[in-house]
């Protein structure tokens, strides 16, 4: 809606200064074109002001942000090999521990072997808001920079690929729910707020 309204803002103020400037060389009143190209600017001015990309919330209005920059340096990082001897379910728990390590400011991991499924079940408080918040209003995801915590975790799920092979599950969710995010092999299979 904002982004339409830039749009027209701006031609708005191209056909007022085009309209001022003739009636400079016409030696007319200059009043009505002076005062659509203020309005016109000033339209536009606020619509780009509130289009989604720019961030207006404080850091205590949207928790989100500052948990994205800690768990985007900690996600995606890819696995320590093992050596060939090493059985696959020394290489799950391994992987499991190294999970565990680097993501627990953001929660505690679990493994389940039948289903091949890794599990992170979050315990950081501001996360834990965030995605409270967002299950009430799924449709402020863009504003709480979701997209960019879902892309971060993608990175975990391929490094899981090629740690262990294919046909490993990712989740993220809060304890005793459903999960609101779930990867397999690298990609987003479920995601509760798209």
């Amino acid at each position: 809606m904002f982004l339409g309204f830039a749009i027209l803002g701006g031609l708005m103020s191209l056909i007022a200064l085009f309209s001022l400037i003739t009636a400079f060389h016409q030696r007319s009143s200059k009043v009505g074109a002076s005062a659509l190209l203020i309005i016109a600017l000033l339209l536009t001015g606020w619509s780009v002001w509130k289009l989604p990309y720019w961030s207006h919330q404080r850091a205590a209005d949207n928790p989100t942000t500052e948990s994205t920059k800690k768990i985007s340096s900690n996600s995606g990082q890819a696995f320590s090999s093992q050596s060939q001897q090493a059985t696959r379910a020394d290489n799950e728990k391994s992987v499991n521990k190294q999970l565990g390590k680097s993501l627990q400011k953001i929660g505690t991991m679990s493994f389940d072997a039948k289903t091949k499924t890794y599990t992170l079940t979050v315990t950081n408080k501001d996360l834990q808001s965030t995605i409270q918040g967002l299950t009430k209003h799924p449709e402020q995801a863009k504003q709480a920079k979701w997209p960019r915590f879902v892309n971060s975790f993608s990175k975990t799920s391929a490094s899981l690929k090629k740690a262990l092979g294919t046909g490993y599950t990712f989740e993220i969710g809060l304890k005793d729910q459903k999960p609101v995010l779930v990867y397999k092999d690298g990609y987003v299979i479920h995601n509760k707020f798209e």
